[in-house]
């Protein structure tokens, strides 16, 4: 870029970090758990042993890879078996990946434009959202990063041969790693064996050790996760639909980058600079074809899969292809020649990041069920007795959560089974977390129905509802 000096580069890059680093610690805790997250945080409870979580995975036949399940459990068991402590392990991993993503810019470009893909990474607000989120995915995209990295030193650097077999054996075990975090970064493995085919054919060029490392992955992969894949490829049904015209059109960017209009940005800004230097990119050995290779599958086999097979593609789910579009972006701007052309692509680009920035974290909005406002809603009630309204394991999975939430411990609620309230209770609030009713929070059972209603709270996908009994 225009810093030379190396000492202002490193403090470029430290400054950049430690706004990364802010966004994703501010608002931490702005929102509850969703169902997803609870049922991460019930499967990972540290009180429990290893055969158990795996039996709670089969109750409720999860689907996510277990990696981030087992080291959250790690992770509680160290500092406690908290929500808000929860949260901290998804904001470690996209911390570390701000750095992560600068050397493996680097290591692309070979120039300081690696400089604007940290600010990129940094300030992100896809990557900062899922940072607060209890799940898989911040994991899913910071051994991408590692796995990559050590995959660039294997196939383009100048190493020492011991050092290269170093790298080679990193490269195997962050790949499968990456893996095991979730299913969809195979397209990764794949876009490197076909970069491999490709450059071996146009460029004639030959890289064993990534071509020896293929089966080495791939065995300890199946030793690892054999039963967890064959369950994949065995599962005939998906929340997931067919996407619609709108989504070619878009590509998930909207999502990636916060609004329609940022998503088009970014999206149009891209194109530009692959076209702009497409016979560097496509007809010369270079370090951007592994990035556009995986770009490419990235939407292409999901979308081949769900043609022959069922839907699976969503935008969470191939969160890594943001390493591709972050660093290519960053990487081409910086090679224009154009001075004027350069400064232009780098305000469009930066100015509406920050102001949508701003944006949706000055006017953030709740979506998320609000657990947390709903208890202190309920404080002033004389009522304290309370019982959940869902379905058996779900309800299981939702007091698991409620009862380690810090605003409920610090009130003096009750909780009771539905299913066996104490007979000298006259008077109880059912709490129905909608979505996992189908937002029909009204009672089947008869032995709910001398329940009178007397007063009902309603927050957002969570209904409170005073009830009297009628013995």
């Amino acid at each position: 870029m225009f810093i030379l000096n190396r000492r202002n580069i490193l403090l470029v890059s430290v400054f950049f970090i430690l706004i990364g680093i802010f966004l994703r610690i501010y608002q931490l805790n702005f929102e509850n758990y969703w169902l997803d997250e609870t049922i991460d945080f019930w499967i990972s409870d540290p009180n429990i042993s290893f055969n158990e979580l795996f039996l709670r995975r089969e109750l409720i036949n999860d689907q996510t890879p277990y990696l981030f399940q087992l080291l959250l459990k790690f992770y509680l068991k160290i500092f406690g078996y908290e929500p808000e402590i929860g949260r901290q392990l998804p904001v470690i991993f996209g911390v570390l990946s701000i750095p992560l993503m600068g050397i493996l810019s680097y290591q692309v470009s070979k120039d300081n434009s690696f400089l604007l893909t940290i600010f990129l990474v940094s300030i992100n607000i896809y990557l900062i959202k899922y940072s607060q989120e209890t799940r898989t995915y911040t994991l899913v995209f910071l051994l991408s990063v590692i796995s990559l990295i050590f995959y660039y030193k294997i196939i383009y650097s100048d190493l020492f041969f011991s050092k290269k077999i170093y790298s080679f054996i990193l490269f195997v075990i962050f790949s499968v790693l990456a893996l095991s975090s979730h299913p969809f970064v195979f397209i990764i493995f794949f876009s490197q064996i076909a970069y491999y085919i490709y450059s071996f054919f146009m460029f004639k060029n030959k890289n064993f050790l990534f071509l020896l490392s293929i089966p080495f992955i791939i065995i300890i992969y199946l030793l690892i996760n054999y039963n967890y894949l064959i369950s994949q490829f065995e599962y005939k049904e998906y929340f997931l639909t067919h996407e619609n015209w709108k989504f070619y059109y878009d590509y998930y960017f909207s999502r990636f980058f916060g609004s329609k209009i940022m998503g088009l940005i970014y999206l149009v800004s891209l194109i530009f600079l692959i076209f702009h230097f497409r016979k560097k990119i496509l007809f010369t050995s270079n370090n951007y074809l592994p990035l556009i290779f995986i770009l490419f599958f990235s939407y292409i086999i999901p979308l081949f899969y769900g043609l022959i097979k069922l839907p699976v593609l969503t935008d969470r789910y191939i969160i890594f292809v943001l390493v591709s579009i972050l660093i290519l972006i960053s990487s081409l701007i910086l090679k224009i020649e154009n001075q004027k052309l350069k400064i232009f692509l780098l305000i469009i680009i930066l100015a509406p990041t920050i102001i949508n920035n701003y944006i949706e974290i000055k006017y953030r909005k709740n979506t998320k069920p609000e657990f947390t406002k709903l208890f202190n809603n309920l404080e002033k009630h004389k009522i304290k007795k309370l019982t959940l309204h869902a379905p058996k394991v779900i309800n299981e999975i939702i007091e698991n959560y409620i009862l380690s939430v810090k605003d409920y411990k610090n009130k003096n609620f009750n909780i009771y089974n539905i299913y066996n309230i104490p007979s000298d209770i006259k008077m109880l609030w059912v709490i129905c977390y909608e979505p996992s009713m189908n937002f029909n929070c009204s009672f089947s059972n008869d032995s709910q129905k001398n329940w009178i209603l007397n007063e009902t709270r309603q927050l957002y996908l969570v209904k409170a509802q005073l009830y009297e009994i009628i013995k």
